[in-house]
């Protein structure tokens, strides 16, 4: 029985499973386009949206100082979690250096989480300074899978993942 097992199995163990995940998607933000089978695909691409949600969300210190200051509890409730909101909009009342503070921390803690699944760090930089910041105004959907057809070798069905424009 598989309860609670997150995922879904291409490869032949939870390691295998768990770098080959781990590989595909720092490959997909390295070159923000791969081949690779429908499969792997789509086991992959739930796990690249919550990793760009999450550089979008909470990756840009600076815009989360500007929410805060402005008072924009609503935007940050949804951005970051209710404990993390609370902390921010606190600092916010205190002084400029605690909200400047509470807001690296937060984008700090952002990249650790996503620093778990992706393995280079010039690749990690990028996902925060480009690819999340690129996709700010919009709500999911930041994949595209393009179908190419069976592979020569074993029919397997292969597809282009991309990042959308």
């Amino acid at each position: 029985m598989r309860h609670q097992v997150r995922g879904r199995k291409i490869g032949s163990s939870s390691d295998h499973n768990r770098l080959l995940r781990r590989s595909l998607i720092t490959e997909l933000f390295r070159h923000e386009r791969i081949k690779t089978t429908s499969a792997k695909a789509r086991a992959i691409r739930s796990q690249a949206e919550r990793t760009i949600t999450l550089a979008r969300n909470r990756g840009d210190a600076e815009r989360l100082i500007d929410l805060a200051s402005d008072g924009d509890e609503d935007t940050l409730r949804r951005l970051l979690t209710d404990a993390q909101a609370r902390r921010l909009l606190a600092a916010a009342d205190e002084d400029s250096d605690a909200l400047e503070r509470e807001a690296r921390a937060i984008a700090v803690h952002a990249q650790r989480l996503v620093a778990r699944d992706i393995t280079d760090r010039d690749v990690l930089q990028k996902l925060f300074d480009d690819i999340g910041p690129r996709f700010v105004d919009r709500n999911g959907g930041y994949t595209r899978t393009l179908k190419l057809g069976p592979r020569k070798g074993d029919r397997a069905e292969m597809v282009i993942l991309e990042l959308v424009e």
